[in-house]
C-alpha cells in the first residue's frame, strides 16, 4: 500500500490529490507531469530513461522529446528547483532524469477507500444473445454501489453516471464529467448457461487501469447474483489494491437470475 503523502525534499507529493504542496499551498499536477514525477520518485535515486518517462506518460502516443522537457520545467518551476543547480531534478545529457531529493513517505493510508474515491459505478454493457438482461445489470450496479459505500468509499450518483454515459461519452469522460477520481466498468454476458462478468477499475487523470478481474460460472449456480458478485468484486478490488474494507454488506435479498427474469416478465405483462 503506498504512501498517500511523500516527503520530497522540502515539499511533499500529495497522492491523492495528484499534486505538490510547497510552503503550505497545494498545486495540481497536470496528469501526464503527475505521472513523469512519480515515475522520478518512485524510482529515485536512480536513473529514468527519457524513453521510460514518456512511455509512462504519453504510453502509446507518439510525441517528441521537447513535452518531456516542457513537463520537467513545469514541474521544476512548481517544487522551486532550478537545472543549473537542481535539488530535485537531474538532467543527464542524452540518458534520461534522476530525481535527487530525499524522498520519505509521511502516512500510510489503512483503507484503500479514500484513494480510489470519488467512484463513479457504470451500468455494466450487456453483451448477452438478445441483450435482455438489463434488469440483472441494474441489480448488480446497485449492489456495488451498496457494497462501496459500506466500506467507506464515496459514490457518485448512479443516476448520474449513467446518465452522462448515455450522452456517448467514454468510461473517463464520463467520471471526468462527473468528478470522479476512479471509474469501475465492466461487461456481462449470459449464454448457453453460463454467465460471465468482466470488470476493471481506471484512474480518471492518469487513465491507468488499477485492477480487473473475471468472473465465470454456471447460470444454475447464481442463487445470490447480485450480492455475490458485488461482493466478490469490491473485496477483489480492495484485497488487490492492498486495502483494507470496511463492514461488508449484509442483510441483503438474496435472488437468483431466473427469479429475476420470472419478476420482469410478471412486470412487463402487468403494464
Amino acid at each position: 500500500m503506498e504512501a498517500r503523502l511523500m516527503k520530497i525534499g522540502e515539499c511533499q507529493l500529495d497522492v491523492g490529490r495528484h499534486g505538490v504542496v510547497r510552503d503550505g499551498e497545494l498545486h495540481r499536477l497536470e496528469p501526464r507531469d503527475y505521472a513523469v514525477l512519480r515515475h522520478l520518485v518512485d524510482s529515485a535515486p536512480n536513473l529514468v530513461t527519457t524513453r521510460a518517462l514518456m512511455r509512462r506518460a504519453w504510453r502509446s502516443k507518439v510525441v517528441g522529446d521537447n513535452a518531456l522537457h516542457q513537463s520537467i520545467g513545469r514541474l521544476r518551476r512548481v517544487l522551486g528547483d532550478n537545472a543549473r543547480n537542481p535539488i530535485y531534478i537531474q538532467t543527464l545529457p542524452k540518458l534520461g532524469y534522476q530525481f535527487i531529493a530525499p524522498v520519505t513517505p509521511l502516512k500510510d493510508s489503512s483503507d484503500y477507500s479514500e484513494e480510489i474515491s470519488p467512484i463513479a459505478v457504470l451500468p455494466f454493457r450487456d453483451y448477452s444473445d438478445g441483450g435482455n438482461d438489463a434488469y440483472v445489470i441494474d441489480g448488480l450496479s446497485f449492489e456495488i454501489c451498496h457494497h462501496l459505500m459500506q466500506s467507506g468509499a464515496q459514490v457518485v450518483s448512479l443516476d448520474r453516471a449513467a446518465r452522462v454515459q448515455r450522452s456517448g461519452f467514454t468510461d473517463l469522460e464520463v467520471g471526468g464529467r462527473v468528478g470522479a477520481r476512479t471509474v469501475l466498468s465492466g461487461s456481462l454476458m449470459v449464454a448457453d448457461g453460463r454467465v460471465r462478468i468482466t470488470t476493471m477499475l481506471c484512474d480518471v487523470e492518469t487513465e491507468r487501469q488499477l485492477w480487473s478481474s473475471k468472473f465465470d460460472m454456471q447460470e444454475t449456480q447464481i442463487f445470490e447474483l447480485h450480492t455475490q458478485l458485488a461482493d466478490a468484486i469490491v473485496t477483489g478490488l480492495y484485497d488487490k489494491m492492498g486495502g483494507r474494507r470496511g463492514p461488508r454488506a449484509s442483510s441483503i435479498q438474496r435472488v437468483s437470475l431466473t427469479s429475476l427474469r420470472d419478476e420482469r416478465e410478471m412486470q412487463r405483462r402487468a403494464t
